[in-house]
């Protein structure tokens, strides 16, 4: 297997820092440019007070549990071992389920994270965020597609050319020797997007755990969590490209 570079195997570090990095910015340039610093949800709220700012949580909440929702109908055709993993590796193309639709399900699943945590952040900063956390989604997408083109060929050019990367499209016809859904698998890679689907609700429902450090200890705990169910169990005989 061929090592994938630094900032591909660290993607998962790379994508929260990038958050980091712009909650960080949306801050200062609100800051200094005397904007205010509230988080949108509450600028959204505005005069309708809690039960305002409650209902937007909630419907803010739908992202992360389409997120969870999507990834794990694509993680169940993969194997949470090889999504997890740190380089990328194909030893069969997957042409089923949401992989009939595009070519990244995985990572149009954290996309679809981005709405509910732009709530959290000042306005100025939520172009930055889409921008940065789509362009390196992109440059993982881009190369995942050069490893399975030179793995599998005109095979997957001609898959390529049908299936667009990050956005849906009509589905195609599933491969005729295509694999089922083992639904245990799609569970075990997709316990952490579960902890922030699970999360969303909560705070929709009681608003005042954001001001509680045990946000930050329970998003750690879950990525521990995920780390351990992901390791290894035997052999993984089927991926496109892990994508976390």
């Amino acid at each position: 297997m061929t090592r994938s570079p630094l900032w591909y195997r660290m993607r998962t570090f790379m994508m929260f820092l990038i958050i980091f990095l712009c909650f960080y910015l949306a801050y200062g340039i609100s800051t200094a440019s005397h904007q205010s610093t509230q988080p949108l949800a509450w600028q959204l709220a505005r005069s309708g007070g809690l039960g305002r700012f409650r209902l937007i949580l909630a419907v803010g909440a739908l992202f992360p549990i389409a997120a969870f929702s999507f990834r794990c109908w694509g993680t169940a055709y993969l194997r949470a071992s090889i999504v997890w993993g740190g380089n990328a590796s194909a030893n069969r193309l997957v042409i089923a389920g949401p992989f009939r639709y595009l070519r990244n399900p995985l990572y149009f699943g954290n996309l679809l994270l981005l709405p509910w945590i732009a709530l959290f952040m000042p306005p100025l900063g939520i172009p930055i965020l889409v921008l940065a956390m789509f362009f390196f989604i992109a440059a993982l997408s881009s190369y995942e597609g050069k490893m399975l083109h030179d793995r599998f060929g005109s095979e997957y050019d001609r898959y390529a050319a049908r299936v667009a990367a990050l956005y849906p499209r009509l589905p195609i016809p599933a491969a005729e020797d295509a694999p089922t859904a083992q639904w245990s698998e799609g569970l075990r890679s997709e316990v952490y997007m579960l902890v922030f689907a699970l999360l969303a609700v909560a705070i929709a429902i009681a608003p005042s755990l954001l001001a509680g450090p045990w946000l930050w200890s329970i998003a750690l705990l879950g990525y521990v969590v995920q780390k351990v169910l992901a390791r290894p169990r035997s052999e993984d005989p089927l991926s496109n490209a892990p994508s976390e």
